[in-house]
């Protein structure tokens, strides 16, 4: 394979890599178990590591299957990672609101 193939097969490999990572990774999945699981939660999205489907890359050379596979674990993570923060930040804001109306209804004698 010559220097210009290899570019465009690495190209090809991280692009079609993040696309597949984006579409397979649970978006939701993720946001709830930030959102209940708090810093445990994002300790998990951090720490798990996601795996393709295999059928995509039968047939594809060995640099073409690294630089997938490189590529959609660090997509997959990172979407999971920022998943699990919102899923945390909006819980922190849930409770800060609901202490803050507890807290309110307390002052004005309720």
């Amino acid at each position: 394979m010559n220097d210009q193939q290899l570019q465009s097969t690495s190209a090809d490999a991280e692009l079609i890599a993040e696309q597949d990572a984006e579409s397979n990774t649970k978006t939701v999945r993720w946001f709830f178990i930030g959102f209940f699981g708090g810093i445990l939660g994002i300790l998990i999205a951090s720490v798990y590591e996601p795996s393709p489907s295999y059928s995509r890359l039968l047939g594809k050379p060995s640099e073409y299957i690294i630089l997938y596979m490189d590529r959609y674990k660090a997509k997959s993570r990172r979407t999971q990672v920022i998943e699990s923060i919102g899923g945390f930040v909006v819980a922190i804001i849930l409770v800060l609101l609901w202490f803050w109306r507890f807290h309110l209804l307390s002052l004005l004698g309720w």
